[in-house]
């Protein structure tokens, strides 16, 4: 670490780190004394004599030496001279020049001693240098290193995506360490691998950002995938250190299609092959119930590398100690007028705001950025959207925003995110069905009143500034304030049906699915209209389960037979061929739930997997692949509790003597676990281990080794030393007087602002 932007932090962290910086340089501890505007003192220690001494922080990263001279001297000399202090130091993060310096030791002698006891910028700086461990207690400080600013902001190799360009330096600016990233941290370097968890809003893709930037400052590159985990594959390079960022990898807003196919086997494998790998980590989020639901529905997200890597971002994490700090770096950083920031230092407007049940940063976030565009009071507009989170898009959605823009984000939210030429097509058609007139400049004059407030262009790519809009367009629908049949008239693509059946499934969809019930004919049309063979269907067989599943549950979410009907028709038209026993079976099973499916339809698609399975246990025994086979015995067990005899059973047992053979002559560091003990499992439960009994006992007692090795073991090799960036006050939580003095500073008339009343330490400034 080189030098810091000392100008990053707030004049509370500023505060922060000259108490732990010059308790060790002084020798004696500080405490942060409560400020008011008579009494001069930031930082005091008292001896035993009752001689104090006194730092005053003087946080003016755009002042000059000679204005945060005269300021001394007009304001603090006054005050210094009544305390009578047996030593007075000034800390600041301003440059201060020689002749500034002697002008002070003239002015405040006999209580500033020499110049040494005047610290600018450059002696702080040079003191953090040479104190690394102080610098990653603050985690903010940390991130204002010059090298670490260089690697977020500068070198394109650490930033491969759009995502972390835009977001990184302004999340890193306003960001509260709390126990929730603690957690993640701890979770991270000890797996490798974190799924963050959490409501909508709580912070669960700040959390993510600052995990990555935290590796960034330790050398990795940071990838974010934004589609499928296969691109972990393509991105992966041995010997570079790398995360990879998957933000809702479960989706942002429904719970259907959430996985592409054969993902959630193909993830557990990238999870497993990450947890083995020195330098490589991920980074997952999900709401917590798409999480809970995906993985009833999906068994391997179940599976214990996937729920031990869970790190549960929660609302109590967020103290009142931390949610002050939030509420005052998003004020202190925002563009709303000085005079509107200043009412945040009256505890009426902050308190009700840091102790209210839906406290929400992402609401702190969205209604400062809308502040600008809007007139009125910013601290009872933003109690007003805690009150009631919706009213937020409520108000600009069905009040300020054009019809035409409106039915842009209509149009968007069956879309989530898509090309230009795919918004403007799917509006042109949905403007027809509702006999609108359609012009490509109405087109752009609409998209520009919603760019930037509400959505986001990025290149080519339009998606919503951020999920909590698209929550609203559910309730909005839901309403009944857009027209379903006229969307479903409008698709030009498969997923926007599948948007609107997960948000008709949706606690708070009920009404969608009422609206899509009346008009199911219309939805039938809809597949038709853009049913394209494999591009619909697939070309294996996961894809067309996978389709099938989704039709047939929406056949019995809208009680619509003839949609079933549909779905059940493409059964006799397809070959069973496998690349998926376990999605093959569990269809089958779930087919005879469905109520509106006949039972003799069922039973003759079991029959046909069932033979397709015997097939193909056949086959991977004549191959003597014994995993596959087993794999393929275990399948047709669970689907018709059918028992092999004959050469296939026969056939089984042997496959599985030639590897217990091949097991003993190979290295046991190369056997995966879980097949082997399967294997002399199967073998014992059938009384075959006496026909290889050497061989067999050899596997056995190496793989007994294996397994009282991996108990020994840690549970995950470390990434990294366990340190922590931040110092906690346990009694944060039940005292509101840390927050007082934090807020009060928002009133301070020292505060230096400029003419657009965005402070010189604001990163825009």
């Amino acid at each position: 670490m080189d030098s810091f932007e000392l100008g990053r932090l707030t004049d509370h962290e500023f505060e922060e780190v000259c108490r732990d910086l010059f308790s060790d340089l002084l020798g004696v501890p500080l405490e942060i004394f409560p400020r008011g505007r008579d009494r001069g003192i930031d930082l005091r220690n008292t001896a035993a004599d009752g001689s104090r001494t006194i730092v005053q922080c003087k946080h003016r990263p755009g002042s000059t030496s000679a204005q945060l001279v005269a300021h001394l001297i007009k304001e603090e000399l006054p005050k210094v001279t009544g305390l009578k202090p047996a030593r007075y130091v000034i800390a600041t993060s301003t440059a201060v020049t020689v002749d500034g310096k002697e002008k002070l030791v003239t002015s405040f002698a006999p209580y500033v001693r020499t110049t040494g006891d005047i610290h600018g910028v450059g002696e702080i700086v040079a003191a953090l240098r040479s104190r690394p461990e102080l610098v990653e207690r603050h985690f903010r400080l940390w991130l204002s290193s010059t090298a670490v600013l260089q690697t977020l902001l500068n070198k394109a190799q650490h930033q491969r995506s759009a995502l972390l360009r835009r977001r990184l330096p302004d999340v890193a600016a306003t960001f509260v360490a709390h126990d929730g990233f603690e957690r993640a941290r701890v979770t991270l370097s000890a797996q490798h691998v974190c799924v963050l968890a959490g409501i909508p809003g709580v912070g669960k893709t700040t959390v993510a950002l600052m995990l990555a930037a935290w590796l960034m400052g330790k050398g990795y590159e940071v990838y974010e995938v934004s589609q499928d985990i296969d691109e972990i594959n393509d991105l992966w390079r041995e010997d570079v250190p790398q995360v990879f960022l998957y933000d809702d990898f479960l989706g942002q807003t429904t719970l259907e299609n959430v996985l592409n196919k054969n993902e959630d086997s193909r993830l557990l494998t990238v999870i497993r092959a990450i947890e083995e790998a020195p330098d490589k980590a991920l980074v997952m989020t999900s709401r917590d119930y798409i999480l809970e639901h995906a993985a009833q529905r999906y068994e391997r997200l179940a599976d214990p590398d996937v729920s031990d890597a869970t790190a549960v971002i929660r609302l109590t994490d967020l103290s009142l100690s931390v949610r002050g700090q939030i509420l005052y770096n998003h004020v202190d950083r925002s563009a709303v007028p000085t005079d509107q920031k200043r009412r945040f230092a009256e505890p009426e407007v902050w308190r009700p705001i840091v102790e209210h049940r839906n406290f929400n940063p992402r609401l702190i976030e969205e209604t400062l950025r809308l502040a600008k565009r809007q007139e009125g009071d910013v601290g009872e507009a933003m109690l007003e959207n805690l009150n009631a989170p919706r009213k937020i898009w409520e108000r600009i959605v069905e009040n300020q925003l054009t019809e035409e823009a409106v039915q842009i984000l209509e149009v968007l939210f069956t879309l989530q995110s898509a090309t230009l030429a795919e918004l403007e097509e799917s509006w042109s058609w949905y403007r027809q069905e509702l006999d609108k007139g359609v012009e490509p400049r109405t087109f752009r004059s609409a998209l520009r009143v919603v760019e930037g407030t509400m959505l986001t262009i990025d290149g080519d790519e339009i998606s919503f500034h951020n999920p909590s809009i698209a929550d609203y367009l559910r309730y909005h629908l839901n309403e009944g304030r857009a027209h379903i049949q006229a969307l479903l008239g409008a698709m030009v693509d498969l997923r926007q049906l599948r948007e609107l059946v997960g948000a008709a499934n949706m606690a708070d969809g009920a009404n969608i699915r009422t609206q899509l019930m009346e008009c199911a004919s219309t939805v039938l049309a809809a597949l038709h209209d853009v049913e394209d063979g494999d591009a619909y269907f697939g070309t294996s067989l996961s894809d067309l389960l996978d389709n099938l599943e989704w039709l047939l549950d929406l056949g019995d979410l809208l009680e619509s037979q003839p949609i079933t009907n549909y779905a059940t028709s493409q059964l006799e038209y397809i070959g069973v061929y496998l690349d998926h026993e376990g999605q093959l079976v569990r269809f089958a099973q779930r087919l005879r739930s469905y109520q509106h499916v006949p039972m003799e339809v069922a039973d003759q698609f079991e029959e046909k997997a069932a033979a397709a399975i015997r097939d193909e246990l056949e086959t991977q025994i004549e191959a003597q692949h014994w995993a596959a086979a087993f794999a393929a015995y275990e399948a047709l067990r669970e689907l018709s509790r059918e028992t092999l005899d004959g050469d296939l059973w026969t056939g089984l047992i042997e496959c599985g003597l030639v590897w217990v053979r091949e097991l003993s002559r190979s290295d046991p560091d190369e056997w995966h676990i879980e097949t082997v003990e399967s294997l002399l499992e199967f073998l014992f439960e059938n009384d075959a281990q006496y026909d290889q009994e050497k061989e067999y006992a050899t596997v056995e007692s190496a793989l007994e080794g294996l397994i009282e090795a991996r108990k020994a073991q840690p549970h995950r090799r470390p990434l990294a030393e366990e340190e922590r960036f931040f110092l906690r006050d346990p009694d944060a939580s039940r005292d509101l007087s840390r927050v007082a003095e934090l807020m009060e500073r928002l009133a301070d008339p020292e505060l230096p602002v400029s003419a657009d009343g965005i402070p010189p330490s604001h990163p825009t400034a």
